[in-house]
């Protein structure tokens, strides 16, 4: 089946299917920007469809939406698209046993799930539950059917969630948030997460060589929620006149008045950390009373100062470029949600 585009339509549609589906708005330059690199020039498309429209096959244009769901974050891969039937018939195929557990589940799957969509759309939440499925599997097949369920009905829910031409939303967003304001700032308070809104973690963590161009202010935001995650009680600067310490972290077992436990120090640049900042921090946990002092940087220590830290035995530690990264892949929460019908 062929879908029709006049001028200026088709980007329109894929903002609003990113929108109602990863909850970001993106500029038309966005769009394109994300569908570019690769030997299909998806984002040179977009821009011709603005002057001439465009006629598109709808399996096509569903694969443009799932380049642009993996680029802007919403999955951590790109999805293929194959129907989660066909894609398990050919992972157990070589194995008649497991293959007839597989095709025993599938037609359990076809034979509940009619009446359970039946029963949570007369539910107030309209959630369906799919526990009964995974109950008779296991009651009928045992631990392998009871595998197979679960692995049946997350391919199920992921075929529903990156549909492009079902815009029912699996989180409930209030709003949109642009994406230029990761890298212009907001005060906008975060939607998901305490101090940085979750889309753009899941942004960055498909996009970590944006990580120098996020506004300042966000990095820190994104220091602080991690630390919030991992436990610590976090304070987080004002911004300006912090006296050179953007993170205050104290351990969660601490009493409210006691000092801090940990001054953080976020230098989101593509200069290496010098010397000059280990001292500073090095002085400020001093007059502080802290426990130690943290670097996070998007760049590296530079020789002198890692050297400086081992010489004068500074309580200094340091998060570089690279365990930032790895920051980013453990506070993802990748785009999946409970079906609602």
């Amino acid at each position: 089946m062929a879908m029709n585009f006049g001028p200026g339509v088709f980007a329109d549609h894929l903002s609003e299917v990113a929108g109602q589906k990863v909850g970001l708005a993106l500029s038309i330059e966005e769009l394109c920007d994300h569908l570019s690199g690769d030997h299909r020039n998806l984002g040179d498309m977009v821009r011709e469809s603005e002057k001439d429209g465009l006629r598109i096959r709808s399996e096509d244009f569903e694969s443009v939406c799932y380049r642009l769901f993996y680029r802007i974050g919403y999955t951590e891969d790109e999805y293929t698209g194959v129907p989660v039937g066909i894609r398990l018939y050919h992972k157990y195929r070589k194995s008649p046993k497991l293959l007839a557990v597989h095709e025993a589940v599938q037609r359990i799957v076809n034979q509940m799930m009619m009446g359970l969509t039946e029963t949570a759309a007369k539910s107030p939440n309209k959630m369906l539950d799919p526990s009964p499925i995974i109950a008779r599997c296991a009651k009928e097949l045992g631990k392998k059917g009871l595998d197979m369920a679960v692995e049946y009905l997350l391919g199920l829910d992921e075929q529903m969630r990156m549909n492009p031409h079902r815009l029912t939303a699996y989180e409930d967003w209030v709003d949109t948030v642009a994406l230029k304001e990761l890298f212009s700032g907001t005060s906008r308070a975060p939607e998901r997460g305490r101090f940085i809104d979750q889309r753009f973690i899941n942004y960055l963590s498909n996009n970590n060589h944006r990580l120098n161009d996020m506004h300042w202010r966000k990095f820190e935001e994104l220091t602080a929620e991690y630390f919030e995650r991992e436990g610590f009680r976090v304070e987080i600067g004002p911004g300006s006149n912090d006296d050179g310490v953007d993170v205050r972290l104290w351990n969660p077992d601490t009493p409210e008045d006691a000092k801090p436990t940990c001054l953080v120090q976020c230098k989101r640049q593509k200069a290496k950390i010098e010397k000059v900042i280990i001292k500073g921090l090095a002085a400020d946990v001093d007059f502080m009373g802290g426990n130690y002092g943290m670097i996070v940087t998007t760049s590296e220590l530079s020789p002198g100062a890692k050297t400086t830290i081992s010489a004068r035995g500074y309580p200094i530690q340091v998060v570089e470029r690279e365990a930032v990264k790895t920051w980013l892949t453990r506070l993802r929460i990748p785009g999946t949600g409970i079906v609602r019908v």
